[in-house]
């Protein structure tokens, strides 16, 4: 099947000449690469031109979300990869990733990201963790070969993630969009996996389908003190993103049963996470108030999802 590669950039002019070569060096090279740029300053534009890359060139810094959003539109291939410009796949990862397709209940597949060293896992695909936030497999572990093997996975990390295009357009929202614009960045992975699952559809791993990725987060502690370690290093513009997004994605993929069962998790990792914020940037948590509409909106898109599934599923259809 056909591929097209999406890459959203944000001053990412120094990673982007490496991942744009890696993409042209695959044995099955993507049929379409679209790079859509988030108003770079560093000249981010002109590397991906020159490396032959059709360019959308945002006036705006639209956020990962409706940037790729906008590059998935101006694609037509089948398949298509979403890919982070600090990545660098093997020559073989499309050709060892797109087979997972020819089981028709897949809509995404992901393979094997390492750190920049080849011998530390970065994301070996994703778990849901009991406190409902996502878990990468191994993450900052050694790649010792526990994750050799062929399975379903509950997410795939959108640094590199490969996604059916039918998959991604029967969970699209009312004008089109694939990942959630109100997002802008962190947690979009989560909840189209979670929202593609709930239509129905599986996540593969492929570990065959190999590539390194520069995460900015640090490689130490992969356990709950290096997330909230993470947290305080973020600005307060990234901390209100990343609280805003968990919320939004319980809201619109969790059931009953399951905010339930994981309540006592959820309670302590938010009420943990609250703490935090009033002690260090107590503006975010005001600003979480002043913007609680979203929630609202979120809460009537699970409606939704609930009704266009209900119609999918009708026999008269």
């Amino acid at each position: 099947m056909r591929v097209a590669a999406v890459v959203v950039t944000w001053n990412s002019a120094a990673w982007l000449p490496g991942c744009l070569r890696a993409l042209a060096a695959q044995t099955q090279p993507p049929d379409e690469i679209v790079v859509v740029d988030n108003a770079s300053s560093d000249g981010s534009v002109e590397q991906a031109r020159r490396e032959g890359a059709r360019v959308l060139a945002l006036p705006a810094n639209e956020g990962f979300c409706a940037a790729n959003n906008r590059g998935i539109a101006a694609t037509t291939s089948p398949l298509v990869l979403l890919l982070n410009p600090d990545t660098a796949l093997d020559p073989a990862f499309l050709a060892a990733l797109a087979p997972a397709f020819e089981d028709r209940q897949v809509g995404a597949a992901c393979g094997k990201l390492l750190r920049w060293d080849g011998r530390t896992l970065d994301s070996a695909g994703q778990a849901l963790g009991w406190a409902r936030n996502p878990v990468d497999r191994g993450y900052g572990r050694p790649d010792t070969g526990r994750y050799d093997r062929q399975e379903e996975v509950f997410s795939a990390c959108a640094a590199a993630a490969l996604y059916r295009r039918g998959a991604l357009q029967s969970v699209a929202g009312p004008g089109g969009e694939v990942l959630d614009p109100r997002f802008f960045a962190f947690y979009e992975d989560l909840d189209l996996a979670w929202r593609l699952r709930r239509a129905g559809w599986r996540i593969a791993y492929r570990p065959e389908a190999r590539g390194r990725h520069a995460r900015g987060a640090t490689a130490g502690d992969p356990g709950v003190r290096r997330r909230f370690q993470a947290l305080l290093h973020r600005t307060p513009e990234v901390r209100f993103h990343v609280v805003k997004n968990r919320w939004l994605t319980l809201l619109r993929n969790e059931t009953a049963p399951g905010f339930l069962v994981h309540l006592p998790w959820i309670l302590a990792r938010d009420t943990a996470t609250l703490g935090l914020l009033a002690a260090t940037s107590p503006s975010v948590l005001g600003r979480l108030w002043r913007e609680r509409g979203i929630f609202g909106e979120a809460w009537r898109g699970r409606r939704l999802d609930f009704i266009r599934r209900r119609h999918q599923d009708s026999p008269s259809r």
